[in-house]
């Protein structure tokens, strides 16, 4: 008989499913909408106001961008939901991982690069927001990853 799979739902402790189901794809979909209708005020808040306003030639890009968070809020919001499998939940945190690297590299990218972006006395209550919106979910992925604080599953009659 094959061994079931490990349930995320059992060690994955609470508070990592509840940010990633819950609260970052509400967020990501929130991100799909300003990307959507706003990309002037995206743009804005990634640039310290520096870029403002959105060359209609361009918004293309920003149709790609919400496509791309439109697939992590489904993926969290619906498949990690809906499958308890922990190789599943490790596999889809891997991959959305790699958008991370590359979102957070944009963000030292829109002001001037990782040696502007890194003067935290330089922050902007916007700059702050964003970090406030994005590095504690990447954080909770990072962890379910690595495994750091899940919880180990117990095996009946082995």
């Amino acid at each position: 008989m094959a061994n079931s799979p490990t349930k995320a739902s059992t060690t994955i402790p609470y508070l990592y499913r509840f940010l990633l189901l819950n609260v970052e794809s509400v967020f990501a979909f929130g991100g799909v909408i300003m990307a959507l209708t706003l990309p002037g005020a995206y743009l804005s808040s990634l640039t310290r106001e520096a870029i403002t306003t959105v060359d209609s030639s361009t918004e293309f890009v920003y149709t790609q961008l919400a496509g791309g968070w439109l697939h992590i809020a489904f993926c969290e919001f619906f498949i990690l939901r809906l499958v308890d499998d922990l190789r599943v939940w490790k596999l889809m945190c891997m991959g959305i991982l790699l958008s991370d690297a590359l979102y957070s590299h944009s963000l030292a990218q829109a002001l001037g690069g990782w040696s502007n972006w890194a003067v935290l006395a330089e922050w902007t209550g916007q700059d702050w927001l964003v970090a406030a919106t994005t590095f504690p979910f990447i954080l909770t992925r990072i962890a379910i990853v690595l495994g750091i604080g899940l919880k180990q599953e117990k095996v009946h009659g082995a």
